[in-house]
C-alpha cells in the first residue's frame, strides 16, 4: 500500500513513494486526475531529475498540467505525455496503481 485514498485529492498534492526498476529503487508519485489515480516515475523526460517544485507538488499553478520545476516541461496528467518544453517528446513513465477499499496500491513497490 502506498497511501490512503482520502489523502489523494483531485489535482492536489501527490503521494510520493518508491518503486523497483532495473534493480534500483526510484522515486515515484501518484496523483488524482479526473477522479482516477495515476502514477509516474518522478523523473523528467529531459534529464533524470525529480520534478516536484515542493515535495509532492507536481501540478502547475492552474492545476491543469504536471510541470517539471527545473525546466518547465509540461506533461499530460492523464497519460504522462510530453506537451511542451525540453522533454523533446519523451513522456513520463507510468507506474501501475489501483484503488481498493480506501487504499492505493502499487504493483511495483520495493
Amino acid at each position: 500500500m502506498i497511501g490512503a485514498a482520502v489523502d489523494l485529492t483531485e489535482t492536489g498534492p501527490a503521494l510520493r513513494f518508491e518503486v523497483s526498476r532495473h534493480g534500483a529503487t526510484v522515486p515515484a508519485f501518484a496523483i488524482r486526475w479526473q477522479g482516477r489515480v495515476r502514477a509516474y516515475i518522478n523523473r523528467c523526460g529531459h534529464i533524470p531529475i525529480e520534478m516536484d517544485w515542493q515535495p509532492g507538488e507536481f501540478f502547475d499553478l492552474q492545476r491543469i498540467y504536471l510541470v517539471c520545476a527545473t525546466h518547465g516541461a509540461l506533461y499530460d496528467p492523464d497519460t504522462g505525455a510530453c506537451l511542451s518544453g525540453r522533454c523533446d517528446g519523451r513522456g513520463l513513465t507510468r507506474v501501475a496503481v489501483w484503488e481498493d477499499d480506501g487504499r492505493i496500491y502499487c504493483k511495483d513497490e520495493p
